[in-house]
């Protein structure tokens, strides 16, 4: 089983690397005929972000996007993941821009059928939020009865939120969380309808506010009252610059009085109107929605948030479809870009940025963010796509050198080729991982590529070679305490592994009981995350053990479950140790913990229980109900399903064998098929096989750790095994 990882799946940036300035070459992405997956949804709609306004790929290449979602909806929806749906129906109302929905009438049935259903889910639930955003897509996209039936529907969850508000008998008041509802579905769907209907809103609320400040009476409701008024202007500004509809903001605002601040918006929105030699006048209004305050997000809603980099998008795209020779415009455009995740079409735009004024030091720190964040989502996908792309990488960071010596451009070149290099080794390809590991840490010795490089290394028995990558991980300066304590407990622990295997049991003991005290400073850290503390929880179990303290091993292990609300390593790693040591009480009990939980992949679990199967065998304990159970009852995927089934005597080996598709399922089948070999008296024939193992190089598996232990020990343990 491999080691936990979480993979995100984007595509490959469209275009190659840029390193001095040059020519991008624009091209049209083509429609793809149909999307399979959420790798290839998310590498079409990079390409679709990239279509100008009115070209005439942007309907089709809209329809497949759509057919997809709406299948996805259909999945999710009837796996009881309406959260997922939603998100689904959220990509497909940002597929049209601002001035698209306004430009005409598009009726899109699939869409409205899935939007309808999510209505009628949340609906049932009482999720509002979701059901009025299901309505307005249903408004914007149904036939005459469809629009007609989610008018209906929104004007009655509108009465139903009103009426239940905690200030409803508060005139002033008893719109606010409708109002923060609207403006929720306003920041991603700015359609006619939802801006219509929060600007009456809006409108309403200020009426409602200028007569509770004229009335006299409690002077902080008037204060309030007038603050209120003075802020309609603001809102409504924002909401039709979210919209992109200037002849809109300019007809609305003429309905309530303007403050101060809000004149001198405006001043900025004529300059943009009336722009005709520059973008300056558009660049200087987008930047006046930036939400560029590291505290923002603590002081003002989401929606705002989003809604502020909606407007920067659409105020962007107005300055570079009118001058697309200016680089500051390609580069705001690619940060409202990043936002939405469109990682690869922000990286058009920056390579546009540097082709036409090299010079600009933040476009080129951005690509250099954005090349590692696309590289190391590349490699989840298509490993040998993002080889490739270390030349392209090599050369951009090269002209980055040449260009900002006294600034280096982070992340650097060794990064990208530690994200390759860790993937490769995950694949099983571990020459390939090392040779890269050496170049990385060559150019720069990052703390994680010495730590994989002296993994590999320990891993094929050269202590000599680990030891050296570990006292240079020693030597490495660092930024802060946590990150020195974090990578010195690291290395010391691999350091004591090393003198193990060297038959050095005092030294190593040495080594360890550094590791523990430093280990006991990191645990105790004020700001340490919750994930690191259940991370070093269990390095300071495993620790604890060897130094002979099991119970305070076990409970450590026990805590960091815990804490670690779900997280699979907080299980994975626990059970590795134990069961490879012949721990079959405190397995089980961390396997009869893990299933009840939801978070938990099924996949995960069914390897648990076939450790414990197996093991139960070995030591003659009866067989447990939980672990029977789950063996016989498993649904999940194929290769699971086909271990489950050879663990239970009803799949052969060769059978099993014949099914693996890949090395990595090859030494699962190897490792299971010595297993029962040995259990069975052939200890020849399952040491063969567990050699077997080895040589697939699939060192991050959980079942090579065991077979290199077994192997070491030449035995499989047979009872609770005692530190050694």
């Amino acid at each position: 089983m491999r080691r936990f990882l979480l993979a995100l799946a984007l595509a490959a940036p469209l275009l190659p690397a840029c390193t001095r300035p040059q020519t991008v070459e624009v091209r049209v992405p083509e429609a793809p005929k149909s999307i399979p997956d959420l790798d290839h949804f998310a590498l079409a709609l990079n390409n679709f972000a990239l279509l100008p306004e009115g070209h005439p790929s942007r309907d089709p290449f809209r329809g497949v996007l759509i057919d997809f979602l709406v299948r996805y909806i259909d999945r999710t929806l009837g796996e009881d993941r309406p959260e997922e749906a939603v998100q689904a129906l959220q990509f497909a109302a940002g597929l049209w821009r601002p001035a698209e929905l306004r430009g005409g009438r598009h009726v899109e049935p699939g869409l409205v059928v899935a939007a309808h259903r999510i209505y009628a889910a949340a609906a049932k639930r009482g999720n509002e939020g979701p059901a009025l955003f299901a309505a307005a897509i249903e408004q914007q996209f149904g036939d005459d009865p469809a629009r007609e039936r989610a008018i209906a529907a929104w004007t009655e969850i509108e009465g139903w939120v009103v009426r239940n508000s905690g200030f409803s008998d508060e005139p002033l008041l008893r719109h606010e969380e409708l109002e923060a509802a609207i403006e929720n579905i306003a920041a991603d769907f700015p359609a006619p309808f939802v801006v219509q209907r929060l600007t009456d809103l809006y409108v309403a609320r200020y009426e409602a506010a200028i007569e509770a400040a004229s009335g006299g009476g409690d002077v902080e409701l008037g204060l309030a009252a007038r603050h209120r008024a003075e802020v309609t202007g603001y809102l409504l500004t924002r909401l039709y610059l979210r919209a992109d509809d200037f002849d809109g903001a300019v007809q609305a605002l003429g309905r309530v009085e303007l403050d101060l601040p809000t004149r001198k918006l405006i001043e900025y929105l004529d300059g943009a109107r009336a722009s005709k030699r520059s973008a300056r006048p558009l660049l200087e209004l987008a930047r006046q929605f930036l939400p560029d305050d590291e505290d923002m997000s603590e002081r003002i809603p989401p929606s705002f948030i989003t809604q502020g980099w909606g407007i920067v998008e659409n105020l962007t795209r107005r300055a570079v479809q009118k001058y697309p020779d200016d680089p500051f415009g390609h580069l705001l455009l690619a940060r409202a870009l990043r936002q939405q995740g469109l990682v690869d079409a922000a990286i058009h735009h920056l390579r546009r940025t540097i082709a036409l004024k090299e010079d600009i030091f933040d476009a080129w720190q951005d690509l250099a963010v954005l090349q590692q964040s696309s590289l190391e989502r590349l490699v989840d996908v298509d490993l040998d796509a993002a080889l490739a792309r270390l030349p392209e990488l090599e050369k951009f960071q090269a002209r980055a050198v040449e260009l900002w010596r006294d600034r280096p451009i982070r992340p650097g070149l060794s990064d990208a080729q530690f994200a390759v290099a860790e993937a490769l080794y995950e694949q099983g390809s571990v020459d390939r991982a090392k040779d890269l590991l050496q170049r990385s840490v060559r150019g720069e010795p990052r703390p994680a590529a010495l730590d994989l490089l002296g993994t590999i290394e320990l891993k094929d028995g050269r202590f000599a070679e680990a030891r050296a990558q570990y006292e240079t991980l020693l030597g490495q300066p660092f930024d802060n305490q946590l990150l020195r304590l974090r990578w010195e407990t690291r290395a010391r622990a691999q350091l004591a592994a090393i003198l193990r295997h060297e038959g050095k049991p005092a030294e190593a003991a040495k080594e360890m009981q550094v590791a523990l005290r430093q280990l006991n400073k990191l645990i105790a850290f004020p700001s340490l995350p919750p994930s690191e503390r259940v991370s070093r929880l269990i390095d300071r179990g495993k620790l604890l053990f060897f130094l002979g303290d099991v119970p305070q091993a076990v409970a450590d292990f026990r805590q960091a479950r815990n804490i670690a609300d779900g997280r699979a390593e907080a299980y994975a790693e626990p059970m590795l140790f134990l069961v490879s040591r012949g721990y079959y009480d405190e397995a089980l009990e961390l396997f009869r913990a893990a299933v009840p939980r939801d978070d938990l992949r099924d996949s995960l679990k069914l390897y648990f229980a076939l450790w414990l199967h197996e093991m139960s065998q070995l030591q003659g304990r009866p067989a447990d109900a939980t672990v029977t159970a789950f063996l016989a009852g498993y649904q999940g995927e194929a290769w699971p399903s086909r271990l489950a089934a050879h663990a239970q005597g009803k799949l052969s080996f060769d059978d099993l064998l014949r099914g693996a598709t890949d090395s990595g399922e090859r030494a699962e089948a190897y490792f299971y098929e010595a297993l029962r070999r040995w259990r069975t008296g052939n200890a020849v024939g399952a040491k063969e096989l567990m050699r077997k193992v080895i040589d697939t190089r699939r060192m991050a598996f959980f079942e090579y750790d065991m077979a290199q232990n077994y192997l070491e020990w030449d035995d499989i343990p047979r009872a609770a095994r005692p530190p050694r």
